[in-house]
């Protein structure tokens, strides 16, 4: 009975591939307009509830000047923030894993082999639509921490991606599946 020698070699970490330098591709332009008319509405909503109490509440009445500016500061900063999120997204399809990347203060970069992939989701929200756009979900084994959620890619695009992944899934599951489709 033969027996191999244990070995533990030291890997050159300079030699492994360094998934940073992989170009991204970006969410489509339209996608920031679904992202403004969500805050508007978010800040329409806070808008009108502040007004209301601003009107209704007697001890608030005083503190319209307050309010007012802290309220458009407020959406400045929310705008200028989400804008920047939204240049830094990006994302990569590749033979073995998935990469996306997300983030301004804190960058995430999430890469999800293709064999934890356990299922797919394709949604449409209702301005998504108008847009043509929809948002891939792509759920792992091994709990929330993995999920990667794309949004903001046309919904053609979404599909092809989609059924490409389902595809390659299926022969890591299936590996003699490709020769008996020949």
């Amino acid at each position: 009975m033969p027996t191999e020698a244990f070995t533990n070699e030291v890997i050159d970490l300079d030699a492994l591939p360094k998934y940073e330098e992989i170009a991204l591709k970006q969410p489509h332009p339209d996608y920031w307009k679904i992202i403004c008319i969500n805050l508007f509405i978010v800040l329409g909503l806070l808008g009108i509830a502040a007004a209301l109490i601003l009107i209704f509440v007697e001890e608030m009445k005083n503190q319209t000047v307050l309010v007012i500016p802290i309220y458009l500061a407020l959406s400045v900063i929310l705008f200028i923030l989400f804008r920047a999120s939204f240049k830094k997204r990006g994302y990569a399809i590749r033979t073995h894993d998935v990469i996306y990347k997300s983030g301004i203060i804190a960058e995430s970069t999430t890469i999800v082999p293709l064999n934890r992939i356990q299922h797919i989701e394709l949604n449409e929200g209702i301005f998504s639509r108008m847009y043509q756009l929809g948002s891939l979900q792509l759920f792992t084994a091994g709990g929330q921490t993995g999920h990667i959620r794309i949004s903001g890619i046309a919904i053609d695009e979404a599909k092809s991606i989609r059924d490409l992944l389902l595809n390659k899934l299926d022969l890591l599951e299936n590996p003699g599946a490709e020769n008996d489709a020949e």
